[in-house]
């Protein structure tokens, strides 16, 4: 695996200061609705150990549009095997980690979860009111107009915390995405490539085809519910209060919950525009009461389907046990090692959801 280090320079420039092609071991992970990480393991030297250990430093790799940030460099001496060093630190989108956002909140027909995102980065990077936050190489893509999502509210969050949490509800990835001179926020979606569709070649991982091991598969119902009373500000008669629930449920199959939105602010918006907001954060809370129909296990790389051809990080796909337990899931993590043993990679999926049994 060939690894390109950039400096970073105080003018905002990159330079491309050495390529490395003989380490050890390196683990490279990249994902889907949060941040990447990173390690290398190379033989050490005072000139490699002064590369990482002084200013900022960004690895990139052919193979990826992924930078990783240099975050701890760790030497090792040792007469009999050698002295080596570990790098290691996390994606570029660890920048995201560093904005707070104070307080937001977003209501209305705009309040989608592409338009939401695009603001607050470019309140914290591109535009921001205090000046010292402005990084002049980053730029954002041009908007996909993206409808999805409803309106939100935040206070003391990070840009990672909540680009995370809405991608993960729309179903979005994002990545900062390293264009050579710095990088570019985006917005993507994975491809279907489920049984759900017929468009794509299905990608399946199952025993008939020696690339899914160990499975385990859970139904709890205890959490369950599909409604709620929201309870926001205010106190006692004059608090404000809305109910949601799922349609259709009644009687024995209506299960009601109280949540507790009281650190939700009306702040200037209208009694409709603060109502419609706790409905959404009610409706959002309900999503997390489901029942849980876990299904988990072992994917084997046995080339079977090949990486950035076959899929990609955030495409959706089937899985099928020996017991008939037929799921659907998306790719959120893959995770690239090349070592004495060889390269190989190990996708991650979220929580499988059964669709059948047959």
């Amino acid at each position: 695996m060939i690894l390109y280090i950039w400096k970073l320079r105080e003018s905002g420039f990159f330079d491309e200061v050495a390529v490395i092609d003989d380490a050890s071991s390196v683990i490279w992970v990249e994902r889907h609705t949060d941040t990447g990480e990173f390690e290398v393991y190379i033989r050490a030297s005072k000139e490699r150990l002064e590369l990482f250990a002084d200013g900022d430093v960004f690895i990139t790799r052919s193979e990826s549009d992924i930078a990783m940030y240099v975050e701890s460099v760790k030497l090792n001496t040792d007469e009999e095997n050698g002295d080596y060093l570990t790098v290691s630190g996390r994606s570029a989108e660890v920048m995201l980690h560093w904005r707070i956002v104070q307080f937001a909140s977003f209501t209305g027909e705009t309040a989608n979860a592409e338009n939401i995102i695009r603001y607050l980065f470019t309140q914290q990077f591109l535009i921001p009111a205090d000046e010292t936050k402005y990084i002049s190489w980053l730029n954002l893509e041009e908007s996909h107009e993206w409808e999805d999502g409803a309106a939100h509210q935040y206070t003391g969050k990070s840009l990672n915390q909540i680009f995370g949490s809405l991608c993960v509800e729309v179903g979005y990835g994002y990545r900062l995405r390293w264009i050579g001179t710095g990088f570019q926020f985006e917005l993507y979606k994975g491809t279907d490539r489920s049984y759900d569709q017929h468009v794509n070649p299905f990608v399946v991982f199952s025993p008939t085809f020696e690339n899914l091991g160990n499975t385990e598969y859970e139904k709890n119902t205890s959490e369950y519910a599909n409604a709620a009373i929201v309870g926001g500000e205010g106190e006692g008669a004059t608090r404000t209060f809305v109910e949601v629930a799922e349609q259709g449920k009644s009687g024995f199959y209506f299960r009601q919950v109280y949540l507790d939105a009281r650190n939700s602010s009306k702040e200037d918006l209208t009694d409709e525009e603060y109502e419609e907001q706790l409905t959404n954060d009610g409706k959002a809370q309900l999503e997390e009461l489901k029942v849980t129909a876990e299904y988990s296990g072992e994917i084997l790389n046995y080339n079977s389907y090949e990486y950035r051809k076959d899929y990609n990080l955030g495409d959706k796909v089937s899985i099928k046990n020996q017991y008939g337990i037929t799921g659907n899931a998306t790719i959120t993590e893959i995770t690239e090692v090349e070592d004495a043993s060889g390269y190989r990679i190990v996708p991650t999926l979220s929580e499988w959801q059964p669709i059948s049994f047959n």
